[in-house]
């Protein structure tokens, strides 16, 4: 995927193959989900190819008429999942969004179907079985300061200051973190987040030279740097933050749909804390 995002912040981000699998399957079957932007489709569109590209399905994505037969993006799903998604968030969403197919007419094609409904069940379960045998509070603490270290050592350089904080908060999400909180109590998930909270806030603050308490002008928190991957960098924090809302999450779809007006929820001023927290309950809310 190197060619996809500039070079060290594409092996860092885990979160694209996992929100890729979740999307393949929302938009491989009869009901497709429409795109927020044309940004967002864009770079789904290069994620497509590359992620087919390296799969033993290569030879039918040469044809579009095959890449909307059910039996191949049946078949090409069943790779994505063993060979891409690893995580138990991406799991279930896929199996979600299966759930909610109209059942296929050819007797052939549906049985495809529920063989891979049934793989993708056992899937799950082991990963659960795997979870709750683990110290998801340790895990999801060892993460979050994993991601955080990437973020503070520039892996994150090419995005806008709020725009890294995003990210970082998506591969926390898809990854470990975000399964310490799903499989955790409510005493474990505070102390996760509060953590996560702390932390952002800290690096955002650090990112602009200024203390956390310290106010900008909304748009200073938006600046990409520029560079010749300003556009793609653009594209690929568009499509990563295509499910926010503007009225619902203000902050990240401010952050991440650079391309339209800013939501009337974005402070116009705002601080490290205010962006950073408010940012955090956004996305684990």
């Amino acid at each position: 995927m190197s060619g996809l995002l500039p070079g060290t912040q594409t092996r860092a981000l885990e979160c694209v193959a996992e929100k890729f699998v979740v999307d393949f399957a929302r938009n491989s079957g009869a009901m497709r989900e429409s795109w927020r932007s044309q940004h967002s489709k864009a770079f789904y569109q290069r994620l497509t190819k590359e992620f087919i590209g390296q799969s033993q399905l290569q030879k039918w994505a040469l044809d579009d008429v095959l890449l909307d037969a059910p039996e191949v993006t049946l078949a090409m799903l069943g790779q994505l999942c063993q060979r891409v998604a690893k995580k138990h968030r991406a799991m279930v969403k896929v199996h979600e969004s299966m759930r909610t197919r109209v059942p296929y007419d050819v007797p052939e094609i549906r049985q495809q179907f529920m063989q891979l409904q049934q793989l993708l069940a056992q899937r799950i379960d082991k990963l659960e079985i795997q979870l709750n045998g683990s110290d998801m509070t340790h895990l999801g603490l060892v993460h979050c300061e994993q991601v955080i270290a990437r973020w503070q050592s520039g892996h994150y350089s090419a995005f806008s200051p709020a725009g890294r904080c995003y990210i970082a908060l998506q591969e926390l999400y898809w990854g470990a973190f975000g399964e310490a909180l799903r499989f955790g109590n409510a005493l474990q998930t505070t102390e996760l987040i509060e953590q996560a909270r702390a932390l952002a806030i800290r690096q955002l603050a650090q990112d602009v030279n200024a203390s956390v308490r310290t106010r900008h002008y909304y748009y200073e928190w938006l600046m990409f740097p520029t560079t010749p991957e300003m556009m793609q960098s653009k594209e690929a924090l568009a499509w990563l933050g295509d499910d926010c809302d503007g009225e619902k999450h203000p902050v990240s779809f401010a952050t991440t749909q650079t391309h339209q007006g800013v939501s009337l929820g974005m402070p116009r001023i705002c601080s490290a804390m205010r962006l950073g927290s408010a940012m955090v309950d956004e996305m684990f809310s």
